[in-house]
């Protein structure tokens, strides 16, 4: 059920799942949790966390309604950054007929913080084995056993999508 939360009770509530989450083999649900309160208590669309690896975007984790195939609407790309090195970025969509105020642009900074604070300490977790995956990923995808270089372009792509699934 959506509840319209002030940013701050959306912060609190992000910063308390941070806080109670125990580490699991398992995808990275607190992720998906986080993106669950911005959709539901700030009445996004859709959000994205995608982490950098080998200076690409790999999806993460989502939340929101699922996109239909060839839609594109506007949305907020905000840098998930630990000093000047950017780890991956947050991507919010507005509701339909919704546009992103002053006051959401920087309750998405402060997420973004939070979440940059999570991926470096306990998350690291979540960055190495997203790119374990993609260069397991690679070789996979081009044919090839022992080279970690991927054949085309194509092949590229299809391993980022197949590390991100996993």
């Amino acid at each position: 059920m959506k509840t319209y939360l002030s940013p701050r009770d959306v912060v609190a509530q992000i910063e308390k799942l941070i806080a109670t989450e125990k580490p699991s083999p398992r995808p990275p649900s607190v992720l998906a949790r986080i993106l669950k309160v911005l959709c539901e208590g700030r009445h996004y669309e859709r959000a994205g966390i995608f982490l950098a690896v080998n200076g690409r975007e790999v999806p993460r984790a989502f939340g929101g309604s699922q996109a239909a195939a060839g839609e594109l609407r506007p949305e907020l790309v905000v840098p998930i950054k630990i000093a000047t090195y950017s780890i991956g970025s947050l991507r919010v969509q507005p509701a339909p007929g919704r546009g992103l105020s002053s006051q959401e642009r920087i309750l998405l900074h402060k997420v973004a913080q939070i979440l940059a604070r999570y991926l470096s300490g306990k998350g690291k977790y979540l960055v190495r084995k997203t790119r374990e995956a993609l260069r397991e990923a690679a070789p996979a995808a081009s044919g090839e056993k022992s080279s970690p270089k991927v054949a085309s372009r194509q092949s590229e792509e299809e391993a980022l999508y197949a590390a991100a699934r996993r």
